[in-house]
Order: C-alpha cells, then sequence, then structure tokens
C-alpha cells in the first residue's frame, strides 16, 4: 500500500466525519486523525505487546497514529494505546466478556486478536488478528458487539467498510434513509 492510498482513504473518512460533525454536532463532534506514527512510536508499540503488528495495521499507524471519535462513537487506537491505557483495557476485556459468554466457533482464539477499534461508551471492539490468512499481506478483523458483527480480510478492507458505515451513518443523519 503506498502513501498515496492511506492519504486518499483517510481523506474520504475525513470528508465523511465532517460532514456528521456539521449534521449533528452534538451527537457527533469534529473528529480528525492523529499525525502518523514515527518508527520509534510503532516500535515501542511492539514491544508492549510482543509482537509485530500487523503490516497493514503499521502502514495505517504510520499515517494517522490513532483517530479518536473516528466512526461509530468510538476510537482507532494508535501507538500511545497499543499494549496500555484505558483504550486497550476497555478493548481487551470486551474481547475477553465476548470470548467467556458468546458464541466463538469458527473464531480464531483470543489470544490471536488485539483490538484496534474500541467505543468507550459501548460494548463495540473491533480486532485484528496475528495468525491466519493474509490477505494481501494483511490479517482479518473482526468487529465484536455482544455478537461478531462482522469481519474483513484485512486492516485496508476494514478502513473501506468503516468508510461505508460512516457514510450510511450521514445519510440517516440527514434523512436520506
Amino acid at each position: 500500500m503506498d502513501d498515496t492510498r492511506w492519504s486518499v482513504m483517510l481523506g474520504d473518512l475525513g470528508i465523511v466525519t465532517t460532514q456528521l460533525a456539521q449534521a449533528a454536532p452534538a451527537v457527533y463532534p469534529l473528529s480528525a486523525p492523529r499525525m502518523g506514527a514515527d518508527d520509534d512510536a510503532l516500535d515501542g508499540a511492539e514491544s508492549r505487546v510482543g509482537y509485530l503488528l500487523d503490516r497493514q495495521h503499521r502502514e495505517l499507524l504510520a499515517h494517522a497514529d490513532g483517530w479518536p471519535g473516528a466512526f461509530l462513537d468510538g476510537d482507532v487506537l494508535g501507538t500511545r494505546d497499543i499494549g496500555q491505557g484505558p483504550l486497550w483495557d476497555r478493548g481487551g476485556t470486551a474481547l475477553d466478556l465476548f470470548y467467556e459468554y458468546g458464541p466463538v466457533d469458527g473464531l480464531p482464539a483470543r489470544a490471536q486478536l488485539y483490538p484496534v477499534f474500541v467505543a468507550p461508551h459501548q460494548h463495540d471492539v473491533m480486532a485484528l488478528r496475528l495468525d491466519g490468512p493474509l490477505t494481501d499481506g494483511g490479517h482479518e478483523v473482526l468487529w465484536f458487539a455482544n455478537e461478531l458483527v462482522d469481519r474483513w480480510p484485512n486492516v485496508r478492507e476494514w478502513w473501506l467498510g468503516c468508510t461505508e458505515i460512516a457514510r450510511h451513518t450521514l445519510a440517516y443523519v440527514a434523512g436520506r434513509i
């Protein structure tokens, strides 16, 4: 994945989140991605968790080091969140609870998932696999919210899917649905 592609994909979501903030500022305050992480921040995140980050996830973080309020009233974790802090803890707890009480047949082992998106006021967590098949150099992303909601083959497809979810949210808020 090249710089231009991630920049375009981030810009697409930025346009939608800006429009959401204009349509319903009390519900969807304006948000923006953080500046991209440098190699030291990326290496630090990997050191904290004890494994290499997924290649596509690492590329995304190099362009946007997290995004508070990105979509679905939740936050995309950045390097400062990976392996530590309240978002990481909340995401881990949500995954632990799902794996304790939810249907897990056909899912990867809990230890093979790490949160990449967490809704701070709901039970939504999106997690990236450490194992499993690679699609275009990236691992699968799974969305949990008291059940398995969706799956994407890699971080790129996850980002595109979440941008589409944000577009549907905008259409709903604007009364077009």
